[in-house]
């Protein structure tokens, strides 16, 4: 990870594997013998990716009262002992793609050369040594270490899907315009699966993007959407006075999977009988694989064992990991409601259980949203807000954990294939800035590809073609959302899902209320009633609100929009930026032609094109005492008028 080097000039060497590289890849001989050769190369690029978002994490937040600067070639981290590290200028791009072999040189008698997150991190932790934090900087160290394994073998699953497509008769080409040849022939095969898989990088900023904490690496083989194409769902019955649900309409989580998998349902009925017990006093639940074997065996014994918990033994639903790996789509019907499951694993920063206030809030904010939506008279179609149809989860009984409500829960949302016509493809955000699937070529360039074949002489600039269309889905409804009816979406690129025709962008639809903010009085001000919301969603705080939509927006979506479609048309960022802040001022115009909202969207805008943003706290949250607590910072905005020009 780390080397001296005689004479003070640093040179690269190889790099020894961590523990968890030499577990990935003791695994990887294990199973797939066959790819282990791949996982050196891969880890390449895995530790390069995750040191460039270290250090753009590292300096963004002060951690340890770093200070950063820039020169003219390089970038410095002066740590709080006095210590030197540098790095090529382009570790500072937050959405850059850096080259294997990247690597941060620490200065001093003997300068030393750093090509891994963790040994960064070490450096950090080292110019403290007696810190009263130091657990939480190791267990720092051990997720950042179990990140890089895992997104190295997830980039070898990568490069083994696409060799599996090949021999299926899919060789190369335009992955776009095959995508939406197959479905028009096949209706249970998903576009937005295909390309939800292909997301292999993960969180776009987060150095431990791919922290699976508390899989094991067989499991990621048998549930990552990497590794794997399909899962099956389990079923537990919950007897209903220890089930708690939520409902857009009186058709509950029973009665949607009995209408989209009757078999299921069946199943699980028939079941109920052969143990004398009545299917009229129970609700079915779909309960993830992986939660199933080591959440409900030892958290419900108590439940199971008295029979307010039924596990149904042969009711499977086969379903497609999606980007979240806890979000599943059934293979049966593309337009089938997608499956949020509750899942004691770490992500990121948080373990991906359904709380409470997450089950209850989804149909409540969803029949708010189509309220909206019928208002705005749909947003001319070019924004969809999906519909959260159900949620249930079990109902802890007297001197049980209340968390326990999490762990067993799950939310059925509408599948965006519901809003996408033929010769259409939906696919999340956050792919624009994947591989292809087929060839592995970025998928951008089969985008501008299929927009260059359509031949409009108006605008000769793929790029900037598509960038126009993108934020004409994106910017009036968002904004429109934010200032005339105070609801903040959270439109980062997992969440956001583009639907393209010949490679333009031509609606937007929004996923997943869980971070949301809604303030009321905006709300009240146009007239609707507050709805009843759990947990942290309703706020009044002016900054809150503008940072739960504009760093999600601004800092990941349109960044990584930006830095992917500037690579893939080899063209100026600069230029798409200022394009995107035209865009922004034109909305705003038009918001503030509105009488009511005038004041109210100018502020908005005021806050927009300020020369910082609040963003999440991608490190600092770690060392908190309360690490469940969103923290954030503030970071250089890139629709600043010194960035983008003072025109806009």
């Amino acid at each position: 990870m780390a080397c001296y080097l005689p004479g003070g000039v640093p040179e690269p060497v190889p790099s020894c594997a961590t523990s968890a590289e030499q577990a990935a890849l003791a695994a990887l001989r294990s199973a797939y013998p066959a790819l282990a050769a791949r996982y050196g190369a891969a880890l390449g690029h895995a530790r390069a990716a995750a040191l460039g978002k270290l250090w753009v994490a590292l300096s963004r937040e002060r951690i340890d009262g770093l200070i950063s600067s820039v020169s003219a070639d390089r970038a410095t981290l002066l740590l709080s002992d006095g210590t030197r590290l540098s790095a090529p200028l382009a570790i500072t791009d937050a959405f850059a793609e850096h080259p294997v072999g990247l690597a941060v040189t620490r200065h001093g008698a003997r300068p030393q050369l750093i090509d891994h997150p963790v040994a960064l991190l070490r450096a950090v932790m080292a110019a403290q040594p007696h810190r009263s934090d130091a657990d939480r900087w190791l267990q720092l160290s051990a997720e950042l270490g179990d990140s890089v394994a895992n997104h190295a073998l997830g980039l070898v699953g990568e490069s083994w899907r696409r060799e599996r497509m090949t021999s299926a008769g899919a060789p190369g080409g335009n992955s776009l315009r095959w995508a939406a040849r197959r479905a028009a022939n096949d209706p249970s095969f998903s576009p937005l699966a295909l390309f939800e898989q292909a997301v292999v990088d993960g969180h776009p900023l987060h150095p431990g993007a791919r922290l699976r904490g508390g899989m094991t690496t067989e499991e990621l083989f048998a549930y990552a959407p990497e590794w794997v194409e399909q899962v099956a769902v389990r079923i537990v019955a919950i007897a209903q006075f220890s089930f708690a649900q939520s409902s857009l309409t009186r058709r509950g989580m029973t009665d949607l999977l009995r209408r989209w998998h009757p078999e299921v349902a069946d199943a699980a009925e028939a079941h109920l009988r052969s143990t004398r017990r009545n299917p009229a006093g129970y609700e079915l639940l779909p309960v993830h694989p992986w939660q199933l074997g080591h959440v409900l065996t030892h958290r419900y014994a108590d439940a199971l064992a008295d029979g307010r918990v039924i596990v149904i033994p042969r009711a499977r639903l086969l379903a497609r990991p999606l980007l979240s790996l806890r979000t599943l789509a059934p293979t049966t019907d593309r337009r089938a409601a997608h499956l949020k499951t509750a899942l004691d694993v770490r992500l990121t920063t948080a373990t991906r259980v359904v709380s409470p206030a997450t089950a209850h809030n989804g149909p409540v904010m969803s029949a708010l949203m189509a309220e909206i939506c019928r208002r705005e008279h749909g947003f001319g179609g070019r924004f969809v807000s999906l519909t959260e149809w159900a949620s249930g989860s079990y109902r802890p009984a007297p001197g049980e954990p209340r968390d326990a409500a999490a762990s067993l829960a799950a939310i059925a949302r509408e599948s965006p294939e519901r809003h996408v016509s033929d010769g259409e493809v939906a696919l999340p955000v956050a792919a624009l800035a994947a591989r292809s699937p087929r060839s592995g070529r970025p998928l951008f360039a089969d985008v501008l590809e299929e927009l260059a074949s359509t031949r409009r002489p108006a605008c000769s600039d793929t790029a900037e073609r598509f960038l126009t269309s993108y934020c004409n889905c994106t910017l009036p409804a968002l904004f429109t959302l934010l200032s005339r009816w105070g609801v903040a979406l959270e439109p980062h690129g997992q969440n956001a899902v583009v639907v393209l025709r010949d490679g333009l962008p031509v609606r937007l639809l929004y996923r997943d209320f869980g971070s949301i903010r809604i303030s009321t009085a905006r709300l009240m001000r146009t007239g609707l009633r507050p709805p009843a919301l759990l947990g942290a969603l309703p706020t009044e705080d002016e900054d809150e609100l503008r940072a739960a939509l504009f760093f999600p927006l601004v800092g990941t979506n349109l960044s990584q929009v930006v830095a992917a479609l500037a690579r893939a048309g080899q063209t100026d960022s600069a230029r798409l930026w200022r394009l995107v802040a035209r865009w922004c001022r034109r909305t705003y115009a038009a918001l503030t032609t509105d009488p009511a909202i005038a004041a109210q969207a100018s502020r908005d805008e005021a806050a927009l094109f300020g020369p910082t943003l609040p963003a999440k706290s991608m490190l600092r949250v770690h060392m908190s005492a309360a690490p469940h607590v969103p923290q954030r910072v503030m970071v250089p905005n890139p629709l600043a008028p010194d960035q983008v020009g003072p025109a806009g």
